[in-house]
């Protein structure tokens, strides 16, 4: 602001001269003198333009600069490898056919059992020996040969011993046996000593009884058979071989009976532990179906051919009950798998006890 008013003072100033310089001057011409003449000078204004504003200056990178420019590293972000979760499908269960050689254990009384695979099977017997009619004593004939077809099913591996049968006793289930004592020992049933020997002096409705109890039931004739012989109706649970004291338990040199083998020796006077004769398995790996002692079975005691639905297995019906597997206390000849005996369901004695079944 100072300096346009500096300038207007200027300004007037001049315009002041310049108007004093013409009132003064005459038309009359003046002869020059040696005094210099005043020449009016007239400034005219500069315009002078007002500062601009600052304006700022802006400097850009020139294009061709060298410019260093950092590329900032991306870094992966980490990814879980965790799989989608498919939907829940209950898993399949698949239980393994049994076969020759399957064994399993029953819960209520540890009973070991074999499983004997379906299909036909030879039951009785063509063998000269074998009991041809129903006179002459208690055995019941074996003919004809013939073929039966059976489902699966599982069997005791071992006759029931006493110690298992007092556990059903124990329940309050069963009944105990008639008598205490073997043919040759006086203290047998309730004796830790006898334990694993097998169960005696029981009728048929007490095995029964036993075997339900177990879970399980008695074996039908063919069942027993089957077990013991095979499918080739051979003679022994073993084969063909010729009996010896290895291979079973039967009225040998030990045995006190008046019919007592010399040639043989078995081990035993009397019964013997379960299972004392592994050489003597049958194809199936069941235990004493020969010797030891008699075993009953479910079926009624009838003529071959063997037909389960003609109601020989009714548990209901009356009439005699048959035995099979020979004991302890007969000879070689009862060892026989086809041998058929029989009783009337009530009976018991020393030489007779029983395994039990269940289909498969």
């Amino acid at each position: 602001m100072g300096r346009y008013l500096k300038l207007a003072s200027i300004m007037s100033l001049a315009m002041f001269v310049a108007l004093l310089l013409t009132t003064c001057s005459s038309p009359t011409a003046v002869e020059p003198s040696a005094t210099p003449t005043l020449m009016a000078i007239v400034l005219s204004p500069t315009p002078i333009n007002p500062t601009p504003t600052p304006t700022p200056t802006v400097i850009l990178p020139s294009p061709t600069a060298n410019i260093q420019t950092s590329t900032p590293t991306l870094q992966p972000t980490p990814i879980e490898n965790t799989p989608t979760p498919l939907p829940t499908t209950p898993p399949v269960v698949i239980t393994p056919q049994p076969t020759i050689g399957s064994t399993r254990i029953s819960e209520a009384d540890q009973m070991v059992q074999v499983y004997v695979p379906a299909g036909e099977f030879l039951m009785g017997s063509v063998d000269p020996e074998a009991k041809q009619t129903i006179a002459g004593g208690r055995a019941y004939p074996e003919i004809p040969q013939h073929t039966v077809n059976l489902d699966g099913y599982w069997i005791d591996k071992y006759e029931v011993t006493n110690a298992q049968y007092a556990l059903c006793v124990a329940a309050g289930v069963c009944r105990a046996p008639f008598n205490t004592a073997s043919y040759t020992y006086a203290n047998y049933y309730g004796n830790p000593e006898f334990s694993n020997y097998p169960v005696m002096w029981v009728n048929w409705s007490m095995a029964r009884q036993y075997c339900e109890w177990g879970g399980r039931r008695l074996p039908t004739e063919a069942e027993w058979e089957k077990a013991s012989r095979g499918t080739e109706g051979q003679k022994y649970p073993w084969g063909n071989e010729t009996i010896s004291g290895e291979l079973a338990n039967f009225c040998d040199i030990n045995c006190t009976r008046s019919i007592a083998n010399p040639l043989y020796n078995d081990g035993y006077p009397d019964v013997a532990p379960v299972g004392s004769y592994p050489a003597g398995a049958s194809p199936y790996g069941a235990m004493d179906m020969s010797g030891n002692v008699w075993e009953w079975v479910n079926s009624l005691i009838q003529p071959y051919p063997y037909d389960a639905t003609d109601g020989r297995e009714d548990p209901n019906a009356s009439g005699e009950r048959a035995w099979r597997g020979g004991p302890w206390s007969n000879g070689y000849w009862w060892m026989r798998s086809s041998i058929r005996y029989r009783s009337v369901p009530s009976y018991w004695w020393y030489n007779l006890g029983f395994r039990c079944a269940a289909s498969g």
